[in-house]
């Protein structure tokens, strides 16, 4: 009851040895929803007290804290409040008596029949909260059963195997391992003669699959539902309460005041505007980064990246249509452009950094044209519970723009890059648009560089952090080498191919993260380490016949040291007792806490490790087939789907026990039931051992404690910033693995037959020169069609009814690999039609002068009427 409502603080108080009661009395003048009990520790001299009042060393003790309604009971605490609290007590899976049985940890969305099912049985003594329940394990094993969980029955039964004592977890654990059990259906697990048990989960096909909740078009949704400057629309949203998730959009017109320096904080927004300003730019457009206003270049990079590589990807193994415009995998309203719509939505960030280039005019910065701002948000941090399109008057922001850096421009030169390989089949113009716009920025790049000095602007400091997220880097060699791969695998001009072969870890896939704000994670990439996203384009292009300068001894490097951090990680979750191929590391923040506290344990956005490591996994099944880089996948998202110490699912919408008050502004149902709740297919930064905000710690934890187990510190409520956080760059891996999941996942066997070999994205879409080829190859005649010719479509090499760039790589899968790849949808009677259709050279073989006509159809260089009979 402070002065904003009216009220006063008291007196001070003296503080003294012994307990002291004090009571007192207010009414309210607003009905508020998030309110705190705050107490304020004051140094110094007092001005209603006895003068010093603390001195260096006090503790206080408080005890029966109690805040009583004396008018009526509507408002009154709700016992059942678990104020975010996650823990195997609070997840609901209990004895009718009210014993806690939850003691097995599942993937509570299920596992596949044909890959690894593991559970993982804890004692629970990890949990340090009060009256947390716990077990006794013994080392001996358990008899374990799978129950039908419709029928009640056992069908089928092991012995757990004990893992001993977890540290990340705190936890005694065995594990259940259940894989030779395939058949599809309904289960929960149980320990026989105890009434420990899990949570119920799926066996089948299907699991990221369901098209009735689509995980990957809810993963998606994301992007879409966090777009500056639009409104959101129903028709769009594909998950969640509609209604309520719609909105009017934030900044409409994004006119922001750029910066003439670095400056930390500001004592008023005049500052901003006037003391620091230099101009001001409109960039409107783009994502906001976690819901809090914010648009970022470097971490806007990076998810830009993973979704585009998400898609180059499934071109690259013959999935490129699912991401077709119009297929319903990606929701936008830019759908019936005829192009693939996770390029429309990549195209809203990446159009937006193009407003974020240097402009030569620019008072302070335009001796540095070419070069991209690092940030655009608020002047200073708003509270929870805001609405993007009204909050800037309450309060009291401007919005501002930080100075061009290194690290910007690198990430924006890469996307960039890539975007113009990808938009090329598609639109030609906007393609060269984008390769322009990323050499000219490269360029300014390596005009303008020079080596870290704290003092140079054009490195971003690591603690700007008041108002906007820091991101700081002060080593951008990772970047440059990325942005360098990028623009070589889209032309193939060997300079670029020099600036990234001079690079001091060029061709790999690190497996320890150095540099910016990381101090040896545990990973291959994240949005400040950069230089194996720049590798896994070249892998993803390396037979590129336009890579003439790549070697093999190059692309043998890349594969080998991305498998060899793909073994450690699968090493990481065989060791780890609920199988998370992640383990912590130390650092400090001091941003966020003191300087000198070093925290031993998990990172921000652990969860963020988990799923970009399980990317690395799923490169080297694509490289080898073998199915222990699938279950490497597969056992990466069982911890976040609920194989962890605290039985819950880290996403949205999926499992049992799952997160639902996700830290963001507009999704603040938690604060005012007049906002949404989170959709579905969000995934949380989850357990950080920094526990850097001030709600987990006021729910015991303690940042730095050497009690902590890492895996335990996690609140899962609006407040808990510091682990409950949602970002664009966290969302992108997800869709990534899930993309890929639904791809592979239901047909890895143990024993795969030989790779074959794809068509680069470029040679899927590209025309093939006359020069490079004179004589076709892999030519057959085709079989005798038999239907009606009024049925054929030319070019519709995969029998689906539409000519699209799904059927140039099928075909030229077939060409290289006939035994492998036949013509058609897969069925007997659609290859005669799919080997006719092919034929769109109409001379009665199939070879690759049709394969030349379709990628110049693809290019829209030929129409319809030019392929087939004349």
């Amino acid at each position: 009851m402070g002065p904003a409502m009216g009220g006063n603080w008291g007196k001070e108080v003296d503080l003294t040895t012994s307990y002291q009661t004090f009571t007192s009395k207010f009414k309210p003048t607003k009905d508020l929803e998030g309110v705190e009990w705050a107490f304020h520790y004051a140094n110094g001299g007092s001005a209603t007290g006895s003068g010093e009042n603390t001195q260096n060393g006090d503790e206080i003790w408080f005890d029966n804290m109690s805040i009583i309604d004396e008018t009526g009971t509507e408002t009154d605490w709700d016992p059942t409040n678990d104020f975010g609290a996650v823990r195997r007590d609070n997840s609901g899976l209990k004895a009718d008596d009210g014993t806690l049985i939850n003691y097995i940890s599942v993937n509570q969305v299920g596992y596949y029949s044909n890959l690894s099912k593991v559970a993982t049985l804890g004692d629970n003594k990890g949990d340090i909260m009060f009256g947390a329940s716990s077990i006794e394990l013994s080392d001996s094993p358990y008899t374990f059963e799978l129950i039908d969980a419709n029928s009640g029955s056992v069908v089928y039964t092991g012995q757990t195997q004990s893992k001993g004592l977890d540290k990340d977890s705190g936890d005694k654990v065995h594990q259940i391992d259940f894989t030779e059990f395939e058949t599809p259906g309904r289960y929960y697990l149980r320990i026989k003669d105890q009434q420990w048990r899990s949570f119920e989960f799926n066996i089948g096909d299907n699991i990221y699959t369901d098209t009735s909740h689509n995980m990957l078009t809810n993963a998606m949704n994301y992007f879409y539902q966090n777009r500056s400057g639009i409104d959101i629309k129903e028709a769009y949203i594909t998950s969640g309460d509609k209604t309520t998730l719609a909105h009017e959009g934030g900044h409409k017109t994004d006119e922001a005041t750029v910066q003439k320096e670095w400056v930390l904080s500001y004592a008023s927004k005049e500052e901003a505007t006037g003391t620091y300003a230099s101009s001001k730019i409109t960039a409107t457009g783009g994502w906001y980064d976690a819901g809090d206003h914010g648009k970022y270049v470097v971490n806007g990079g990076i998810s830009v990246w993973t979704l585009q590589n998400m898609y180059e990807r499934a071109v690259v193994q013959g999935n490129g249509d699912k991401f077709a415009d119009g297929s319903g995998a990606v929701v936008v309203p830019e759908t019936g452009n005829k192009i693939p719509d996770v390029l429309d939505e990549c195209a809203v960030e990446l159009d937006w950094m193009m407003d974020m280039v240097v402009k030569s005019d620019e008072p302070t910065w335009g001796k540095y044209a070419g070069l991209v701002y690092h940030k655009l948000h608020d002047h200073k941090w708003t509270g929870l519970a805001t609405r993007p399109y009204n909050y800037e008057s309450e309060w009291g922001t401007v919005r501002i723009v930080k100075p061009p850096t290194y690290a910007a421009t690198l990430n924006f030169v890469a996307c960039a890059a890539q975007a113009a390989r990808l938009w090329e089949p598609y639109d030609s113009a906007k393609a060269q648009k984008y390769l322009t716009a990323a050499k000219t920025s490269y360029e300014a790049y390596k005009k303008y560089f020079k080596e870290y000095d704290s003092s140079n602007p054009l490195y971003a400091p690591l603690d700007q952090a008041i108002g906007g997220g820091a991101y700081g880097d002060n080593n951008v060699k990772d970047d440059a080498y990325w942005a360098a791969c990028e623009l070589y695998a889209t032309t193939g001009d060997k300079t670029y191919y020099d600036d990234l072969a001079g690079y001091s870890d060029a061709f790999e896939v690190v497996s320890y993260l150095e540099g910016g704000e990381n101090k040896g994670s545990f990973g291959s990439f994240n949005w400040g380490n950069t230089a194996s996203a720049g590798s896994l384009s070249l892998y993803l292009n390396k037979d590129n016949s336009k890579l003439t300068s790549l070697t093999s001894d190059n692309k043998n490097k890349i594969i080998s040291t991305m498998t060899e951090a793909a073994d450690l990680y699968i090493d990481k979750e065989d060791e780890q007792g609920y199988g998370i191929p992640y383990e912590g590391t130390s650092y400090t923040d001091p941003v966020n806490l003191p300087a000198d506290l070093v925290i031993n344990g998990f990172e921000w956005g652990s969860n963020s490790f988990v799923i970009n490591n399980a990317m690395i996994m799923a490169y080297v099944y694509d490289e080898t087939q073998d199915i222990k880089y699938m279950n490497g996948v597969a056992t990466a998202l069982d911890y976040l789907f609920g194989r962890n110490p605290l039985s819950i699912s880290y996403i949205t919408g999926y499992g049992s026990y799952k997160v639902s008050r996700p830290h963001h502004r507009y999704w603040s149902n938690e604060l005012d039931k007049t906002l949404p709740m989170a959709p579905d297919g969000v995934m949380s930064g989850g357990p950080n051992a920094g526990l850097q905000d001030p709600y987990v710690r006021a729910l015991g934890f303690v940042p730095g404690d050497a009690d902590n187990s890492s895996e335990r510190c996690y609140v899962d409520s609006i407040e808990a910033w510091s682990t409950n956080e949602v970002t664009i760059n966290w969302n992108s891996p997800f869709a990534w693995i899930v993309s890929f999941m639904q791809d592979e996942a239901k047909d890895a066997t143990p024993t795969p037959g030989p790779k074959p070999t794809q068509p680069t994205t470029q040679e899927a879409t590209q025309p093939t020169s006359a020069t490079e080829e004179t004589t076709p190859t892999g030519t057959e005649v085709i079989p005798t069609y038999t239907g009606s010719q009024d049925d054929l479509l030319y070019g519709d090499v995969n029998v689906d009814n539409v000519v699209s760039l799904a059927d140039a790589v099928l075909l030229a899968s077939h060409l290289a690999s006939p035994e492998l790849y036949s013509l058609g949808n897969g069925t007997a009677d659609s290859v005669a039609k799919g080997t006719e259709q092919a034929d769109v050279e109409y001379d009665r073989n199939v070879n690759t002068m049709d394969l030349n006509k379709l990628n110049e159809f693809n290019l829209r260089n030929l129409t319809q009427d030019d392929l087939g009979p004349q």
